[in-house]
């Protein structure tokens, strides 16, 4: 088939635009509507133990009146004459012998209605606390929902003590490794990995680190989740400090931070099956029976749409995307409130990189997860993240929400990396060649003096080699740091750290 301006497509039922998909569902269920069906129901049971008790009293009273009756027949029967004693005596035991009789069965009769009454009753009151648990359980489910929905959805729903404060707080990070030089030189060279970075993540928040290799990305990350110990600085999560943390207060706060790593292969032991590396963190942590243990691995894989049968498996017997996969189940295995992606996607086909970026989306949605993301690729950045951060050799320069990015980048480096994305138009590459970044990263042994991107830079001027910009703000949760913006500043108050929408600084 043939579209217009030579799109050609092949396709039996073809679109001529995006579908919009609406998830249909029932009105939720309130608590008050399941306190008043709880109360019809008790209000019913009591209705049928009154009919119990009445159906009792029925059944007694006319087995009482059938025994007076007979009682009252006996007595006012005519006297035909005198019969002999032997007949009298007989005929006195066959009125008692009927008398008993009448009376067993009246018992009976009271007995059997009184089980029917039973039973029906049984049967509704039964049916009726199905109906309200039922209920009570739709209206939990739809409670539980509305906290879990989507990372903004959750960010309204939070309550107050979440959104006085973020989830986790990164603030002035350094990290230096030492080059060169014996082992006994007291002048060694040092390479300034992460120089000072402040940052911070949300509830259900997911945070997008961007930059050239080599501008301290990865380290930065790791430093978050406890791989690397910064020689200064501080990190956060959920109000407590992890490096004044020691012995099992450290263990159990690691529960919290966990990392998916750039290459899948390289960070799963080839010689322990698949099983054995889910299974591997809940038994450092002591969490759960052998049983349990194994069930929860049983369902990491199907969290992850992998099948049962790769528990036996090895991870040389997977595709790159399945052993990414794994590495996120096995992120999840512990329930963490922050997980650090480290380039998750980066050795994956386009299409095994949609599946395994969709899969993170649904995950963080239904486990009530915060992301930070770590990608030279600002397309996937810009799919997962709320807030994305633009790191150079070592410093965080710019801040904001995806749009202030993509639209109003205020910092030189952010627009040439933008403008170094390839357009999958000729004419329009073409046109825009000759821009993006030019000149090569200078050594982080020993980076330029003030604005460290200045060497680079089609803007700088001689305020730059001397002092360091701090960063400013340029709308709500958009700061740069920049002596020569691309954009007008909001104030020229300098900001330390750049808080998560909703929250307060």
């Amino acid at each position: 088939m043939k579209g217009p301006e030579g799109h050609v497509f092949a396709c039996f039922h073809p679109v001529s635009g995006p579908l919009d998909l609406t998830l249909l569902s029932e009105p939720p269920v309130t608590a008050e509507e399941a306190a008043a069906v709880a109360a019809e129901a008790e209000q019913k049971a009591e209705e049928l133990a009154e009919k119990i008790e009445l159906t009792k009293a029925e059944a007694t009273d006319e087995a009482e009146a059938t025994e007076a009756a007979d009682a009252t027949e006996s007595a006012d029967a005519p006297e035909d004459g005198k019969p002999e004693a032997s007949d009298a005596a007989a005929e006195a035991d066959d009125a008692a012998t009927g008398d008993a009789k009448d009376e067993a069965k009246a018992e009976e009769k009271a007995e059997a209605a009184a089980e029917e009454a039973d039973a029906e009753a049984a049967e509704a009151e039964a049916a009726v606390v199905a109906k309200a648990t039922a209920v009570v359980e739709a209206a939990e489910a739809e409670a539980v929902a509305a906290t879990v929905a989507t990372p903004r959805e959750e960010s309204k729903a939070a309550p107050a003590a979440k959104a006085s404060r973020p989830l986790l707080e990164v603030v002035d990070l350094v990290k230096e490794f030492p080059v060169g030089g014996g082992a006994f030189s007291r002048n060694k060279a040092v390479v300034h990995a992460v120089s000072g970075v402040s940052l911070s993540l949300g509830y259900g928040e997911t945070f997008g680190l961007v930059g050239e290799s080599g501008c301290g990305k990865t380290t930065l990350g790791r430093m978050i989740v406890g791989l690397e110990k910064p020689n200064s600085g501080r990190v956060t999560l959920d109000g407590t400090e992890v490096g004044s943390l020691r012995g099992k207060a450290l263990r159990r706060h690691r529960r919290d931070l966990q990392m998916m790593f750039q290459d899948p292969y390289a960070s799963l032991d080839p010689r322990m099956r698949v099983g054995a590396i889910l299974r591997e963190p809940l038994q450092i942590q002591s969490i759960g029976s052998a049983q349990e243990q194994m069930a929860r691995v049983s369902e990491l894989l199907d969290e992850v749409g992998l099948p049962k049968s790769a528990l036996e498996r090895f991870p040389h017997e997977f595709s790159g995307g399945q052993r990414q996969r794994i590495g996120l189940a096995r992120a999840l295995a512990l329930h963490p409130k922050v997980i650090v992606a480290d380039e998750p996607v980066s050795a994956l086909d386009v299409s095994i990189r949609a599946q395994v970026l969709n899969l993170m989306k649904r995950l963080q949605a239904s486990h009530d997860l915060s992301y930070v993301v770590i990608s030279h690729d600002l397309a996937v950045v810009k799919y997962l993240a709320d807030r994305i951060g633009v790191m150079y050799l070592g410093k965080m320069v710019e801040v904001g929400s995806g749009q202030d990015i993509y639209e109003r980048a205020a910092h030189p480096y952010t627009a040439g990396l933008l403008e170094a994305i390839p357009v999958p138009e000729p004419e329009l590459e073409r046109a825009k060649r000759g821009g993006g970044i030019k000149g090569e990263l200078p050594s982080p042994v020993a980076p330029p003096s003030g604005c460290r991107f200045r060497t680079r830079c089609p803007l700088a001027q001689d305020r730059c080699a001397v002092e360091e910009p701090a960063m400013r703000l340029f709308g709500d949760g958009h700061a740069a740091a920049c002596h020569f913006p691309l954009q007008t500043p909001v104030s020229d108050t300098p900001v330390t750290v750049a808080t998560p929408a909703g929250t307060a600084e």
